[in-house]
């Protein structure tokens, strides 16, 4: 039940997103015309997909792997 929890907690990640907004229009007579509106977000992955994806936990990943293999 602990391990459950506990792996779950790691793979889910908050929502903290560096997100940026832009809109475009075109006036004409003092009217909105052919507005174009775009939300953008750059989310970081969940640490599941980092510890398997980035350089800097390589080592470790294989570590886990060789200690996994061992106790098979």
């Amino acid at each position: 039940m602990i391990r459950t929890i506990l792996i779950l907690f790691l793979l889910i990640s908050p929502a903290s997103a560096k997100c940026k907004y832009y809109a475009h229009a075109d006036v004409k007579n003092n009217q909105l015309v052919n507005k174009v509106e775009t939300y953008t977000c750059d989310e970081k992955d969940n640490i599941f997909v980092q510890f398997i994806t980035d350089e800097k936990y390589h080592d470790a990943l294989t570590m886990v792997f060789i200690a996994l293999l061992e106790n098979l």
